[in-house]
């Protein structure tokens, strides 16, 4: 799911790289690239520019399905990380009692907005409903309520939930990273991000990436599962070929298998490659990875994608109320 670059200290600095979500967004709307990694970097300072503030507070905006999304995955990876050694069950009633909990909390921080309030807008939601919409009201937040609801019965009901917590705690590779040295791999040069969900070994040594989905069913794209394969075999040391991925819907209970991965590694290093290519092309300083002319990031001639993003406050592209569309739930950032 969604995760954030670290900010502030010294040695922080911005580092070029591909994920999925930023080869998505770059040829969606180079000037939504634009803003979330570039003209937002150093927002956090309190002697940013005007403008770089107002963008890193942008950035952080989730939808209320992003949030649901978010926190069921937060839940899960707590959860695995501090169950047992022996096989147990999974913990149904607190997980979702715990995501119920988060979600209630996240919407009340929105509402409330006291991201403002603490000038903090990266320690508290701020949802796009409430920044650009007409607000959550009481019947969006038991709406959402709901669905975190049946993203945990689903997601307790589930044989790869059920899996993970009967085989033995050392046979879980990989549990949802949440650092980014964690996170990275070089992949022909470039520092790629890639982040499963989980990576579980079996008997016979597979490696089984599971990536629990809260949205519909839609077709994977397995060149962005064959980066994941890439990633378990740089951080595990198991070939491609013993590495399967499994999609799990947990609020429809469906699955997708996938394997095969090195098949689509040639599409996964040809995306790459383009992108680092068209992106560093618009750089004004390549080795420092900075952009320094916002008009080599032109925005989208499709309006109808304004509507659902961000950052259209600071593209001057604002919708009225009654118009903005909130962004899915598939819509991750890292």
């Amino acid at each position: 799911m969604a995760t954030q670059l670290p900010e502030a200290g010294p040695d922080i600095h911005n580092e070029f790289a591909w994920s999925w979500s930023r080869h998505e967004m770059f040829y969606e709307c180079p000037r939504k690239l634009y803003w979330q990694y570039y003209g937002s970097w150093g927002g956090w300072d309190v002697q940013a520019p005007e403008t770089a503030a107002l963008a890193y507070r942008l950035k952080q905006i989730k939808s209320v399905a992003m949030l649901v999304g978010q926190a069921l995955h937060e839940v899960v990876r707590e959860r695995l990380r501090m169950r047992r050694k022996a096989a147990d069950s999974v913990p149904a009633e607190q997980i979702k009692d715990e995501l119920e909990r988060r979600v209630l909390k996240r919407l009340r921080e929105s509402r409330h907005r006291d991201w403002e309030r603490f000038a903090n807008p990266k320690g508290y939601a701020i949802l796009f409903e409430d920044y650009y919409g007409p607000g959550v009201d009481e019947a969006a937040q038991a709406s959402a309520l709901a669905a975190a609801r049946e993203c945990a019965d689903g997601f307790a009901k589930s044989i790869y939930a059920r899996r993970a917590f009967e085989i033995a705690k050392e046979r879980l590779r990989v549990i949802d990273p949440d650092r980014f040295d964690q996170m990275k791999i070089a992949i022909d040069g470039v520092s790629v991000y890639a982040a499963p969900d989980l990576v579980v070994e079996d008997d016979d040594g597979m490696a089984h990436i599971v990536d629990w989905k809260t949205g519909r069913v839609v077709k994977a794209n397995v060149a962005q599962l064959a980066v994941y394969g890439l990633y378990v075999a740089e951080k595990l040391g198991v070939p491609l070929e013993r590495v399967a991925a499994h999609l799990v819907y947990v609020r429809g209970g469906e699955t997708e298998k996938y394997g095969s991965l090195r098949e689509s590694v040639a599409e996964a290093r040809r995306r790459i490659a383009t992108y680092t290519a068209d992106v560093r092309s618009r750089l004004t300083d390549v080795e420092q990875n900075l952009a320094g002319d916002i008009s080599l990031f032109p925005m989208t001639e499709n309006r109808m994608l304004c509507k659902r993003c961000k950052f259209q406050e600071i593209c001057g592209r604002r919708s009225a109320p009654g118009d903005v569309v909130a962004p899915t739930e598939d819509e991750e950032e890292l």
